[in-house]
């Protein structure tokens, strides 16, 4: 059987990979919690704030956004990303955390050290990049940051509580406009 993208080899999460989507929102809602911290948008992106980035597992789109994003943002940034990025990721000097596909799974000690490592950076702001992904998700919820931005179309609420919706501009061109960076 080949192994959940979501949960942990474990027996404990075995019969949890055979939840529908709507049991695995809800499954996942209730270990996130359903609470939101107040924020004022866009104000809250106003001056570079502390962010985490969650980056895409699509290669091409993470690094059109990081080669876009001007250097001033990353003074702020902490990119959690696929392992595969390393490369594009240390040729802008930014701060990064990394995961492997086995690694990013609810119930694995090095998602749980991802876990830790981003409440202890405390974020304002998490940007999510990518599809729907329920433990990266979770992980954004769980970060801290109060103002958490989407750009997909999947329902996402509350682990992200803000979707923008870019019609003629990329991701980063959107993003570093409201940041005021360049």
């Amino acid at each position: 059987m080949k192994p959940s993208p979501y949960f942990a080899n474990r027996l404990r999460y075995f019969f949890k990979r055979f939840y529908s989507p709507e049991k695995l929102y809800r499954w996942f809602l209730d270990v996130a919690g359903d609470e939101s911290g107040e924020f004022n948008f866009p104000a809250a992106l106003q001056g570079n704030p502390k962010t985490v980035v969650f980056l895409a597992q699509d290669i091409d789109k993470s690094t059109a956004f990081i080669k876009a994003m001007p250097d001033s943002f990353f003074k702020n940034a902490l990119l959690c990303a696929p392992d595969t990025m390393q490369v594009v990721i240390s040729a802008k000097h930014a701060k990064a955390i990394y995961y492997t596909e086995l690694e990013c799974r609810y119930g694995e000690p090095a998602f749980e050290e991802l876990q830790y490592k981003i409440q202890d950076y405390g974020p304002q702001v998490c940007i999510y990049l990518g599809e729907a992904f329920w433990p990266t998700l979770l992980l954004a919820k769980k970060s801290g940051a109060n103002c958490r931005i989407g750009f997909t179309e999947d329902h996402c609420y509350p682990f992200l509580n803000v979707c923008l919706k870019p019609n003629k501009m990329s991701e980063a061109a959107l993003v570093s406009q409201y940041y005021g960076v360049k």
